[in-house]
Protein backbone atom coordinates (compact mmCIF):
# COMPACT_ATOMS: atom_id res chain seq x y z
CA UNK A 1 0.00 0.00 0.00
CA UNK A 2 1.34 3.26 -0.93
CA UNK A 3 2.83 5.21 1.93
CA UNK A 4 0.17 8.23 3.20
CA UNK A 5 0.62 11.09 5.08
CA UNK A 6 -2.23 11.63 8.13
CA UNK A 7 -2.24 14.61 9.92
CA UNK A 8 -2.82 13.80 13.84
CA UNK A 9 -6.39 14.49 14.67
CA UNK A 10 -9.08 13.33 17.28
CA UNK A 11 -12.09 13.09 15.91
CA UNK A 12 -15.07 10.81 16.72
CA UNK A 13 -16.42 8.44 13.68
CA UNK A 14 -19.35 6.05 14.08
CA UNK A 15 -19.73 3.73 11.05
CA UNK A 16 -21.34 0.60 9.26
CA UNK A 17 -20.58 -1.34 7.07
CA UNK A 18 -22.97 -1.88 3.65
CA UNK A 19 -24.81 -4.18 2.70
CA UNK A 20 -27.96 -4.44 -0.14
CA UNK A 21 -30.21 -4.69 2.81
CA UNK A 22 -29.31 -1.42 5.10
CA UNK A 23 -27.88 0.64 1.27
CA UNK A 24 -31.38 2.92 1.11
CA UNK A 25 -31.73 3.81 5.10
CA UNK A 26 -28.02 4.97 5.30
CA UNK A 27 -28.55 6.73 1.87
CA UNK A 28 -31.88 8.67 3.24
CA UNK A 29 -29.75 9.69 6.13
CA UNK A 30 -26.96 10.65 3.75
CA UNK A 31 -29.59 12.98 1.54
CA UNK A 32 -31.42 14.34 4.49
CA UNK A 33 -28.09 15.52 6.32
CA UNK A 34 -26.82 16.58 3.55
CA UNK A 35 -29.96 18.79 2.70
CA UNK A 36 -30.25 19.87 5.93
CA UNK A 37 -27.31 22.00 5.02
CA UNK A 38 -29.49 23.90 2.35
CA UNK A 39 -32.24 25.38 4.49
CA UNK A 40 -34.63 27.87 3.45
CA UNK A 41 -32.92 30.77 5.36
CA UNK A 42 -29.26 29.77 3.58
CA UNK A 43 -31.85 29.74 0.05
CA UNK A 44 -33.11 32.99 1.01
CA UNK A 45 -29.46 34.34 2.00
CA UNK A 46 -28.13 32.75 -1.84
CA UNK A 47 -30.63 34.56 -3.74
CA UNK A 48 -30.10 37.72 -1.48
CA UNK A 49 -26.44 37.30 -2.25
CA UNK A 50 -26.81 37.08 -5.81
CA UNK A 51 -29.01 39.91 -6.48
CA UNK A 52 -26.24 42.02 -4.52
CA UNK A 53 -28.43 42.80 -1.56
CA UNK A 54 -26.40 41.59 0.81
CA UNK A 55 -22.70 43.04 0.16
CA UNK A 56 -22.48 45.56 3.01
CA UNK A 57 -23.46 42.78 5.53
CA UNK A 58 -21.34 41.35 8.06
CA UNK A 59 -20.13 37.59 7.17
CA UNK A 60 -19.51 36.41 10.08
CA UNK A 61 -22.49 37.87 11.96
CA UNK A 62 -24.92 36.42 8.95
CA UNK A 63 -23.37 33.15 9.82
CA UNK A 64 -24.37 33.31 13.34
CA UNK A 65 -27.79 34.57 12.44
CA UNK A 66 -28.18 31.57 10.44
CA UNK A 67 -26.79 29.37 12.95
CA UNK A 68 -29.50 30.80 15.78
CA UNK A 69 -32.04 30.36 13.15
CA UNK A 70 -31.59 26.46 12.79
CA UNK A 71 -31.34 26.32 16.45
CA UNK A 72 -34.05 27.29 17.03
CA UNK A 73 -35.85 25.24 13.73
CA UNK A 74 -34.47 22.46 15.59
CA UNK A 75 -35.91 23.66 18.97
CA UNK A 76 -39.52 23.64 17.41
CA UNK A 77 -38.95 20.18 15.37
CA UNK A 78 -38.16 18.70 18.88
CA UNK A 79 -41.19 20.26 20.47
CA UNK A 80 -43.32 19.46 17.72
CA UNK A 81 -41.71 15.64 17.79
CA UNK A 82 -40.46 15.79 14.17
CA UNK A 83 -36.89 15.77 15.60
CA UNK A 84 -34.75 13.83 13.10
CA UNK A 85 -33.32 11.31 14.59
CA UNK A 86 -29.53 9.90 13.61
CA UNK A 87 -29.39 6.01 12.30
CA UNK A 88 -27.57 3.98 14.91
CA UNK A 89 -24.29 2.65 13.72
CA UNK A 90 -22.87 -0.14 14.59
CA UNK A 91 -19.30 1.39 15.44
CA UNK A 92 -17.83 3.70 17.26
CA UNK A 93 -13.93 4.83 17.56
CA UNK A 94 -11.90 7.71 17.57
CA UNK A 95 -10.13 9.07 14.48
CA UNK A 96 -6.37 9.54 14.38
CA UNK A 97 -4.94 10.59 11.30
CA UNK A 98 -6.61 12.78 8.93
CA UNK A 99 -5.76 13.61 5.36
CA UNK A 100 -7.62 15.05 2.27
CA UNK A 101 -8.64 11.84 0.96
CA UNK A 102 -8.30 9.27 3.88
CA UNK A 103 -8.97 8.45 7.38
CA UNK A 104 -7.04 6.49 10.16
CA UNK A 105 -8.93 5.02 13.11
CA UNK A 106 -7.52 3.65 16.66
CA UNK A 107 -9.50 0.38 16.21
CA UNK A 108 -9.24 -2.42 12.99
CA UNK A 109 -12.57 -2.82 12.76
CA UNK A 110 -12.34 -1.92 8.49
CA UNK A 111 -12.24 -4.50 5.81
CA UNK A 112 -10.33 -3.98 2.70
CA UNK A 113 -12.58 -3.49 0.18
CA UNK A 114 -15.59 -3.22 1.83
CA UNK A 115 -17.83 0.04 1.45
CA UNK A 116 -19.20 1.71 4.78
CA UNK A 117 -21.72 4.69 5.95
CA UNK A 118 -20.38 7.23 8.60
CA UNK A 119 -20.55 9.92 10.56
CA UNK A 120 -17.39 11.90 11.76
CA UNK A 121 -18.48 14.15 14.37
CA UNK A 122 -16.90 17.69 13.11
CA UNK A 123 -15.06 20.26 15.86
CA UNK A 124 -16.63 23.02 14.40
CA UNK A 125 -18.80 26.43 14.46
CA UNK A 126 -21.07 24.91 13.85
CA UNK A 127 -20.85 21.42 15.83
CA UNK A 128 -22.42 18.48 13.91
CA UNK A 129 -21.71 15.61 12.01
CA UNK A 130 -20.96 15.41 8.47
CA UNK A 131 -21.82 12.17 6.58
CA UNK A 132 -19.58 10.18 4.31
CA UNK A 133 -19.30 6.89 2.69
CA UNK A 134 -15.76 5.08 2.64
CA UNK A 135 -13.90 2.23 0.95
CA UNK A 136 -11.70 0.29 3.59
CA UNK A 137 -8.24 -0.05 2.29
CA UNK A 138 -7.20 -2.06 5.47
CA UNK A 139 -7.87 -2.53 8.87
CA UNK A 140 -7.49 0.73 10.21
CA UNK A 141 -8.00 2.91 7.13
CA UNK A 142 -10.59 3.74 5.13
CA UNK A 143 -10.85 5.78 1.79
CA UNK A 144 -13.56 8.85 1.81
CA UNK A 145 -15.59 7.73 -1.09
CA UNK A 146 -18.51 10.00 -1.23
CA UNK A 147 -18.98 13.31 1.11
CA UNK A 148 -21.11 16.76 -0.04
CA UNK A 149 -19.36 19.94 -1.66
CA UNK A 150 -20.49 21.72 1.77
CA UNK A 151 -18.75 19.05 4.15
CA UNK A 152 -15.67 18.57 2.06
CA UNK A 153 -15.33 22.31 1.91
CA UNK A 154 -15.48 22.37 5.61
CA UNK A 155 -13.33 18.78 5.72
CA UNK A 156 -10.70 20.34 3.68
CA UNK A 157 -10.57 23.68 6.21
CA UNK A 158 -10.20 21.30 9.15
CA UNK A 159 -7.50 19.47 7.42
CA UNK A 160 -5.63 22.22 6.79
CA UNK A 161 -6.13 24.10 10.40
CA UNK A 162 -4.93 20.84 11.74
CA UNK A 163 -1.65 20.94 9.11
CA UNK A 164 -0.98 24.76 10.04
CA UNK A 165 -0.85 23.64 13.66
CA UNK A 166 1.62 20.53 13.48
CA UNK A 167 3.75 23.10 11.42
CA UNK A 168 3.66 25.23 15.05
CA UNK A 169 4.02 22.90 17.18
CA UNK A 170 7.16 21.69 15.39
CA UNK A 171 8.45 25.03 14.64
CA UNK A 172 8.30 25.31 18.93
CA UNK A 173 9.94 21.86 19.55
CA UNK A 174 7.41 19.87 19.97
Amino acid sequence: MENIRFVPASLEIFYEEIYDSNKKIFQEEYNNLSEYENNDIEEWLKKVKAKGYAQDSDKVLLTLLIELHKKVDRIENILKKNEQKHIQLQHSSRVIGINFDYIKTNDYDFLEKKIYYARIVMPTFPKREIPIFLIGKNSNIAKINLISQKNLEDWNSFIMAKEREQIREMKRGF
